[in-house]
């Protein structure tokens, strides 16, 4: 008797309570939580839907979907990596994207790059494009590492930040850096963020579509257009010691 008491309940239980308000949908790739979020385990809403992925955004479930794909071109336009870790693979300039990508819902995500931080590049992208780089950001979560401990990172202070540094007093009016050892540099939105600049996941700019080292920028400052007969950049006047400084400055760190 007791068998046939518990067991309605377990096949009940087994059924997710998201089936009473919607209907199912690619049910042979999985579970509602594994593309939504949420607890099919609770009939109340805020329990339900905590977390909850909108539709719009699940496709970072659906390996090969076409919002995932042009998500993922476009992290790598835009360089995300330069500063961000997504993934697995990137920079540890800025947030940890495969934590964040777990932890916050999507509309955050969507926020943090239409409103970006001060030192974020404003890529401006249309509607479809933040949705596509939402879904790009959380199916990466699920591919970064499981668990584990993030290693500590170096916090600046916006009081006096920088002020002694080439990049601070050269570049700073034109440009911004988030650089490893001495936080955000520069204050210009001119020319382009050079976040990452001699990390492999900043965009292959340099002559030819080749990476940015210490000797191309070397080579750069010395003439701008003798490289690039387009460009708005001057020569810049730098000590061999400046120089060095900057190149330094200009590091990845971590």
């Amino acid at each position: 008797m007791a068998a046939l008491v518990v067991m309605p309940g377990t096949v009940q239980a087994a059924r997710s309570s998201c089936l009473r308000c919607h209907r199912p949908h690619y049910a042979q790739l999985g579970s509602c939580e594994e593309c939504h979020r949420g607890d099919g385990r609770s009939e109340r809403l805020a329990i339900a839907h905590r977390d909850l992925v909108r539709g719009r955004y699940a496709w970072s479930a659906l390996a090969g979907s076409e919002p995932l794909a042009r998500g993922e071109k476009l992290v790598e336009l835009f360089a995300c990596r330069r500063c961000h870790t997504l993934a697995g693979k990137g920079n540890h300039l800025a947030s940890d994207l495969d934590r964040l990508g777990k932890s916050a819902v999507p509309e955050q995500l969507e926020r943090a790059i239409r409103t970006p931080a001060f030192f974020m590049p404003d890529f401006q992208g249309s509607d479809h494009q933040v949705d596509d780089l939402v879904v790009a950001i959380l199916a990466g979560a699920l591919k970064g590492k499981k668990g584990g401990k993030e290693g500590p990172q170096l916090v600046h202070f916006e009081g006096g930040r920088g002020e002694e540094r080439v990049f601070q007093k050269q570049c700073g009016p034109c440009h911004k850096a988030l650089t490893g050892t001495w936080g955000g540099l520069g204050r210009g939105n001119v020319g382009p963020n050079l976040s990452g600049l001699f990390s492999d996941f900043y965009p292959k700019t340099w002559q030819q579509g080749e990476r940015w080292t210490a000797e191309a920028l070397r080579k750069w400052l010395q003439n701008p257009r003798a490289h690039r007969q387009v460009t708005q950049m001057l020569p810049l006047r730098l000590s061999k010691a400046e120089t060095e400084r900057l190149l330094a400055e200009l590091q990845s760190g971590r």
